[in-house]
């Protein structure tokens, strides 16, 4: 052992910090914490993680580069959102009517059809444990003018009241137009609120968000950082569309506020998307979502807010039918995200595919399905379903662009044929069951919206909405190449290359 003069353990040079002997002490010793730091990490993860794939994915990262991914995995791996729930109590202690008619509106009803007769919405009702409203009539709106100009149109047509969530604000001629439209109502003494996500909205100016609380909007960020159990958590998103007016009519879709929506950007050639417009009871299940999101947001509930027993025949004339006279029709507001304790986003896809018969359309920009709904879309397939996937052919993120091309192999091995959209970027998240069904909404199939993102579908039982979504669809379908367009083109390695890396990580994308 070697003393050092004063009759400590090391020599005088081997406790500075300018000796190079320093780091021979003290590197294998900090590699050796970070290494342990990294196995317990990898613990907690094989513990809380939600899907095997990411599982996998952060364990690997974990043993392998520790440095890197410990820090990574402590901001974006949690799935599990803390606080949303508690909230909504902590709010029910104070407003008790309010929260109690929330939570009506999004309990379960009972069925009063026979369960021998049961439709594919009752069955998509049943697995999400989400209610069924009549007497609703639906609007199908395509492409950004529809959406922007019944956007306006509603907002205007207020009363009493106007509530707007949206992923992604722009302040652009879209974004003004939005703005006046709820300054307009704000100032004639309606009460307007407006929730956006911080993630989303990252690029908004500040001055845009002063304007419309200086014209009496109420505005609140969706704040998913707020609580100590989320401090550092900048992976969960409120990705939801919607629009309520009184209590009696909503708009849903995939379209947020900006000129891109309505395919004029200068970086896109065109946009393709869809929302659908409701008058009617399910107006009110929509708002109850918006309540529990601005329960979370602010910690007041909506003092203003109808709760009372709504009909179709209720929204004044400008709203009543949206265009659509006696097409009266069943839906279900489909509410996912991160705070709920089952994977009801991937629940519900998977539900699609098990009640199809004879077609399954599904429409998204996004192909990052988790393992789950892989193996119900191959069920389907192997059940004599014609099932068909329409992505886009460009990109507007190109790490779950790379990705889409592994699943989309994965598909073709399925015989599931995938579309690509070439007339501008696909945006639209849709899905058609046989002649049945239809889901419109917030809901892209990949791994953020089916386990990240606050996400909102409704589910559309009507006849003439259904024929009239599947054609829209053919139209898409017209407007795509096919497999067999894409299957003599092969990509260059850089390309094969970014697939494989985008792969690895598309369970956390």
């Amino acid at each position: 052992m070697i003393l050092a003069d004063g009759g400590g353990l090391f020599p005088n040079n081997w406790i500075t910090t300018e000796g190079p002997q320093w780091w021979l002490v003290a590197a294998p010793v900090l590699l050796l914490v970070i290494e342990a730091v990294g196995i317990a990490t990898a613990c907690h993860a094989l513990r809380y993680v939600r899907t095997s794939q990411a599982t996998v994915a952060w364990v690997v990262g974990l043993l392998t580069v520790p440095v890197l991914t410990i820090p990574l995995y402590w901001v974006f791996a949690r799935n599990r959102f803390s606080g949303y729930r508690e909230a909504i109590r902590r709010v029910g202690q104070r407003h008790r009517e309010s929260v109690d008619a929330v939570r009506r509106e999004l309990a379960t009803e009972s069925n009063t059809r026979s369960t021998a007769l049961q439709t594919p919405l009752d069955h998509v009702a049943d697995v999400l444990d989400t209610p069924i409203s009549a007497d609703n009539r639906f609007e199908l709106l395509i492409d950004g003018d529809a959406f922007f100009d019944a956007v306006e149109q509603q907002i205007d047509s207020a009363t009493d009241y106007v509530y707007c969530c949206f992923y992604i604000i722009r302040d652009d001629e879209c974004g003004g137009r939005f703005a006046e439209a709820l300054i307009r109502q704000a100032k004639a003494g309606r009460k307007v609120r407006l929730l956006y996500d911080e993630v989303g909205c990252a690029g908004l100016r500040r001055r845009y968000l002063n304007r419309l609380k200086d014209g009496g909007v109420d505005v609140r960020s969706f704040n998913t950082r707020q609580g100590p159990a989320n401090r550092f958590q900048i992976n969960f998103r409120n990705h939801r569309k919607l629009v309520v007016v009184d209590g009696t009519s909503a708009i849903i879709g995939g379209l947020n506020i900006g000129d891109e929506y309505r395919g004029v950007a200068n970086w896109i050639d065109g946009w393709r998307d869809t929302a659908v417009a409701v008058v009617g009871p399910l107006a009110r299940k929509v708002q109850a979502v918006f309540a529990g999101d601005y329960y979370w947001a602010a910690g007041l509930d909506l003092a203003e807010a109808n709760w009372g027993p709504t009909s179709n025949d209720d929204a004044p004339p400008n709203r009543r039918d949206n265009g659509q006279q006696g097409k009266r029709g069943l839906a279900a507001v489909c509410a996912t995200g991160p705070a709920d304790h089952l994977p009801r986003a991937s629940m519900m896809f998977a539900a699609a595919a098990s009640i199809a018969k004879s077609r399954l359309w599904i429409s998204t920009p996004y192909l990052v399905p988790d393992e789950a709904v892989m193996v119900a879309l191959a069920s389907a397939k192997a059940r004599g379903v014609d099932v068909k996937i329409l992505i886009p052919a460009v990109a507007d993120h190109w790490a779950v662009y790379l990705a889409g091309f592994y699943y989309e192999h994965e598909l073709a091995e399925m015989k599931i044929p995938v579309y690509r959209y070439k007339d501008g970027l696909l945006h639209q998240k849709c899905v058609l069951i046989d002649d049945d069904l239809v889901l419109i909404g917030s809901t892209n199939l990949d791994n953020r919206s089916l386990h990240l993102n606050f996400e909102l579908m409704v589910a559309i039982e009507q006849a003439d909405f259904v024929r009239d979504v599947h054609r829209m669809l053919v139209n898409d379908l017209k407007q795509c190449h096919g497999p067999e367009d894409r299957a003599q083109i092969t990509r260059p390695w850089t390309s094969r290359l970014g697939t494989a890396i985008a792969r690895l990580f598309s369970p956390i994308l």
